[in-house]
């Protein structure tokens, strides 16, 4: 039997005796499939709480159904229970050139500080952006400046993470796809990655 994975997902795989059930679920992303194959054929799962059935590996899977949330709960529950919780993502916009968050962000600051506490001990990427205005290398330079500026407000908290890491991406890998020489706002800002 192979799996193949043609997208971010969350797949639950159970097995009894010779009989497995693969469930696609909803793993946050749009477009997540998985193509379930034996020697015998395959089939491919694309729509969220759909499954096959696996009889044997000497079988095709069986065409993909949907299954009720009530069943995958009632069948899966205490796999599910015991999965890590998916990863929170929260965005911290700056005034522009500066490591001064916006008024708003202060807000979601506290929120993402407390998330961390709540997940302790956790894995933290803390991920800078700039906007196109200036030159590369010091919107470079700003990004991680602002990284590890948000950083440093997370160790000062004493927060028990696994590890906290800070990249600054500069005006690369944009949120909003602006000119070069063009302010966004939106464009200013800091990830905080929490898993």
């Amino acid at each position: 039997m192979r799996i193949f994975f043609l997208s971010t997902l969350v797949l639950l795989f159970i097995g009894c005796s010779a009989k497995s059930t693969v469930v696609l679920l909803d793993s946050g992303k749009v477009g997540s499939s998985v193509i379930v194959s034996t020697n015998k054929g395959s089939t491919r799962i694309n729509k969220i709480d759909a499954y096959v059935n696996l009889n044997s590996t000497e079988e095709a899977p069986t065409a993909m159904k949907m299954m009720p949330k009530e069943e995958i709960s009632q069948r899966f529950g205490k796999v599910l229970s015991a999965a890590p919780a998916k990863p929170l993502s929260y965005i911290l916009y700056f005034k522009n050139g500066s490591t001064e968050l916006t008024d708003e962000s202060k807000k979601i600051l506290e929120k993402s500080l407390k998330s961390i506490k709540e997940r302790s001990p956790c894995i933290v990427d803390v991920i800078g952006h700039t906007d196109t205005t200036g030159s590369s290398s010091i919107n470079q330079k700003v990004s991680l400046k602002r990284a590890k500026y948000i950083k440093s407000i997370i160790l000062k908290r004493k927060i028990k993470v696994l590890s906290i890491n800070e990249k600054g991406y500069g005006e690369n890998d944009l949120l909003v796809k602006t000119d070069n020489n063009k302010a966004n706002a939106k464009n200013r800002n800091v990830e905080v990655f929490i898993k």
